[in-house]
């Protein structure tokens, strides 16, 4: 499809393997970074999850000087069509390994590739809605999609808008910890941790490079597998996402944007953290930890290093946690707030009927999904008592 100078096409992966420079030069340019659509983590997860996850990326190239070379000015990666009865709604690709699906738009034209995107959904007879999932309400993303979707005359909604714990950078680690928590949490943190230095020698390390990230990543797979989740969902045993890791966590290396941080008593990591790094923001991406050491809570330990190392890094703005709303040992210990939700936006222009239609169905949808969720988890506390 052309619009003027911009031209949208749908890619399966191994198409969109083969833009890797225009994608890696895309996330340069981004009005808004986003960690979990870098080439080196994306590509990854689309390859090795089953086939009927795979996402379609849609793309927005733009003609440029007088040759007409084209440049990549968006990408969005939407789940593979499950359309069913009434409207249907086109779902940006959000998988349980990423923490956000905001689509990269080039900043000098993001509202311009917006709208294409918008015009390419509305192509398609059957999309009634487009679903941006967890995208940062404050962020330039979701400026340029309702300021396409107002010039335009089309409707737009917030779905499940939530916060989350982030950490701004340039404060000072004792008075970030202290904002949410206490002078005397603080204490009782480092009275535990003079206890694991009386055991051995405690260390801070950060992997980062491509010859240590291997290495580190295998531990990390050792360390989360270690515990409670070896019988809820590590990573080691599911040999599609243990692989995807390896090789996510090897890609982003050669690029410099993944570090992972260790805590290490007598030369054996306790807690570790895998974070990825992409257009000044980081994503605290994934946390483990010794749990036979509970009692000196390495994991906190962890987050106040990694507070500290973040806190001096001049070229990271925010560290977003990654975590779900609501959860407890981050937001004790990080005071800022990331505001996310899921943007729906109408696809036709004419479409008001169907956007109507798709959105109603989207609530019932969520509604009816934690309705099971409740359920479920009256069932599993019933057995347990």
């Amino acid at each position: 499809m052309t619009n003027g100078v911009l031209e949208t096409e749908a890619l399966g992966v191994e198409r969109m393997s083969e833009h890797i420079r225009d994608w890696a030069d895309l996330v340069e340019r981004s009005a808004e970074p986003n960690g979990f659509l870098e080439p080196g983590f994306a590509l990854p997860a689309a390859r090795h999850f089953p086939a009927k996850s795979r996402p379609v990326f849609v793309v927005v190239w733009k003609r440029v000087g007088a040759q007409g070379a084209r440049r990549l000015v968006a990408l969005f990666p939407i789940a593979a069509p499950g359309f069913s009865f009434g409207a249907a709604t086109a779902r940006g690709w959000l998988h349980k390994q990423a923490a956000l699906a905001t689509p990269l738009l080039d900043r000098d034209c993001a509202e311009e590739a917006a709208a294409a995107l918008l015009d390419w959904f509305a192509g398609n007879r059957r999309a009634g809605a487009v679903l941006i999932p967890r995208t940062p309400m404050s962020g330039p993303v979701f400026a340029a999609f309702t300021r396409a979707a107002r010039a335009t005359g089309r409707d737009w909604r917030v779905l499940d808008r939530h916060e989350r714990a982030a950490l701004l950078a340039g404060g000072d680690p004792e008075e970030v910890w202290t904002r949410t928590s206490s002078r005397k949490a603080l204490s009782e943190m480092r009275r535990r941790r003079r206890r694991l230095e009386e055991t051995g020698e405690l260390k801070r390390v950060i992997y980062s490079t491509p010859a240590d990230i291997p290495r580190a990543t295998e531990d990390f797979l050792a360390l989360e597998a270690s515990g409670w989740k070896a019988e809820r969902g590590a990573l080691l045993g599911h040999p599609s996402l243990a692989t995807f890791v390896r090789s996510a966590t090897r890609l982003l290396a050669r690029e410099g944007k993944i570090r992972i941080h260790s805590l290490e008593l007598a030369g054996k990591p306790i807690a570790m953290g895998v974070v990825i790094e992409s257009g000044g923001r980081a994503y605290f991406w994934k946390i483990a930890y010794d749990e036979s050491l509970r009692a000196q809570a390495p994991g906190v330990q962890l987050v106040y290093a990694l507070t500290e190392t973040q806190s001096e890094r001049a070229d990271i703005a925010l560290t977003d946690s990654c975590a779900i709303p609501g959860h407890v040992m981050i937001e004790r210990c990080w005071p800022d707030r990331l505001v996310v939700c899921d943007l729906m936006v109408q696809a036709k222009t004419d479409g008001v009927t169907q956007f109507a239609e798709a959105h109603a169905k989207e609530v019932w949808r969520r509604r009816l999904r934690e309705a099971a969720k409740t359920a479920y988890h009256r069932l599993l506390n019933r057995k347990a008592r």
